[in-house]
């Protein structure tokens, strides 16, 4: 096989390792099988990452920055901001879809008792998403769209909780359901809390 790039084969990689841990887990991921799927010899494979929790890290960062960069992407249009949390929330619906080993690795125990190093970059760029989507609540009082009295703070945990409890459900019941299925009566009830009583669409 030809020689590529260290970010292309980086990349193949967290694909790989993001298809593995959605079949078999977090604790179903070995680095012979990510070097079989990715189509290279182990050695090979620790010339790039040099053990499974680095793999593991590098696949959460890389999905991270996806994520957040999609978000922007929303934030940067000129839609309003009602309009731009109902879009995050349908994008990351979808995302998740199309990335199952996601909340295998956040509800691991990889995670949860695991590498401290690997909890504090997820928590910085949870932190990072919060504070993105506190800018759009933010935006969205100053306009008197949503209510004066809404904390912001709150607000934005509420909007990461309505999510992560929608993915915690599907993920138990090993995606049975469509995450896209729940977007409108989570738009729903996000309107009703969110809006201004006076507020006129």
């Amino acid at each position: 096989m030809s020689k590529q790039p260290t970010e292309i084969r980086k990349k193949q990689i967290i694909k790989a390792t993001l298809g593995i841990i959605a079949e078999k887990g977090v604790s179903g991921l070995t680095t012979a099988e990510v070097a079989r799927r990715v189509g290279f010899s182990e050695a090979a494979l620790f010339r790039h990452f040099p053990n499974k929790l680095q793999i593991i890290k590098a696949t959460m960062v890389d999905v991270h920055e996806s994520l957040l960069n999609g978000i922007q992407t929303i934030i940067s249009q000129n839609t309003g901001p009602l309009n731009k949390l109902e879009e995050i929330l349908k994008f990351q619906l979808t995302f998740i879809e199309e990335n199952k080993g996601l909340p295998r690795i956040l509800f691991s125990d990889e995670l949860h008792l695991g590498d401290r190093e690997l909890r504090q970059t997820i928590m910085k760029r949870h932190e990072k998403y919060l504070e993105t989507i506190m800018s759009v609540i933010a935006e969205g009082v100053a306009l008197g769209i949503f209510r004066g009295d809404l904390d912001i703070k709150m607000g934005a945990k509420t909007f990461f909780g309505l999510i992560q409890t929608s993915i915690f459900t599907s993920f138990m019941t090993d995606f049975d359901v469509s995450l896209l299925q729940q977007f409108e009566p989570m738009a729903r009830f996000l309107r009703q809390c969110f809006i201004g009583r006076n507020y006129c669409a």
